[in-house]
């Protein structure tokens, strides 16, 4: 009966490892393929691959990226602010007030655009704005009729949102009530509790949250499909004109007939990747540090 057990106890065990093998064998073959193809790409660029504008479709010079990489620095920096605020706050309203109206409206809407396909925000944003601006010609004073920064930035907003919504609801949950509970007893308001009690003891887990937030921001690609503008001729003059970013370079060149518009998008997939890790890094060791004290 002994050795029955044990024997069973290494079957699981090694059919836990197997399946977790399985799993992973996927991922790790996707970070190998993207090293082996993008490496290469950056180590022949150099610097030039950061700073230099992507190459012609004839041309023997791999040139860079630039333009993607202000692009999608400029956009994450404009959406991720905003999007982190309206996230923050619609998750203390729908936590400290549960049985609102409000709230439950909310807390369904925030759900729903979870599940709403990102090409139909950017088509959505692309009817509201972008063709907005094309029939009243004094709005294109102020918005690019091919699109912007700002017109991708409000997309991506949207996009993220409910991703914000999602870890900052289920980290304020975590908090436990007898810390509430204890600050209200010394006559704390609702508010102060918040700020005083709550706040302070998720702030690596709305650290965490901002991570993730800014992850979700920078990999999107088809919210930007028909708001950006796909301006790589240049860098962006300011945030009502045409940008680019890193994941829609790699869209438009890894579907291109042309070799080096292929190498490049290779090199832009290692960057973003590389980002990706950094990120992910850093949200490991924060997680770990996370204590309700």
């Amino acid at each position: 009966m002994y050795s029955w057990r044990r024997m069973r106890e290494r079957l699981f065990k090694i059919t836990v490892f197997g399946v977790a093998i399985l799993a992973l064998t996927p991922f790790f073959h996707l970070i190998i393929v993207v090293f082996i193809n993008g490496l290469p790409t950056i180590l022949e660029a150099g610097l030039e691959f950061f700073v230099g504008l992507p190459p012609t479709p004839l041309s023997r010079e791999l040139g860079g990226i630039a333009p993607s990489l202000v692009g999608t620095f400029l956009m994450t920096m404009i959406s991720l602010p905003i999007t982190i605020v309206l996230g923050l706050f619609t998750a203390i309203l729908v936590t400290e007030f549960p049985k609102s109206r409000i709230s439950i409206l909310v807390d369904t809407v925030a759900k729903s655009l979870s599940s709403v396909p990102t090409i139909a925000v950017s088509m959505a944003m692309f009817s509201l704005v972008v063709v907005l601006v094309n029939t009243i010609p004094e709005l294109r004073a102020f918005l690019n009729p091919a699109g912007s920064a700002l017109t991708g930035s409000l997309a991506l907003v949207i996009i993220a949102l409910p991703f914000s919504y999602t870890y900052f609801s289920t980290f304020l949950r975590s908090v436990p009530a007898t810390y509430k509970e204890a600050a209200y007893s010394i006559g704390m308001s609702r508010w102060a509790v918040i700020v005083r009690v709550v706040i302070p003891v998720i702030k690596k887990s709305i650290l965490v949250a901002v991570l993730m937030t800014m992850a979700r921001i920078m990999g999107e690609t088809a919210a930007l499909l028909f708001t950006a503008g796909r301006y790589r001729s240049g860098l962006p003059a300011s945030i009502i004109s045409p940008v680019d970013a890193i994941p829609l370079l790699i869209f438009d060149y890894i579907l291109s007939p042309f070799e080096v518009w292929h190498r490049v998008a290779w090199g832009a997939t290692l960057i973003l990747l590389l980002f990706y890790m950094l990120i992910f890094f850093v949200v490991k060791v924060v997680v770990k540090e996370v204590k309700l004290v």
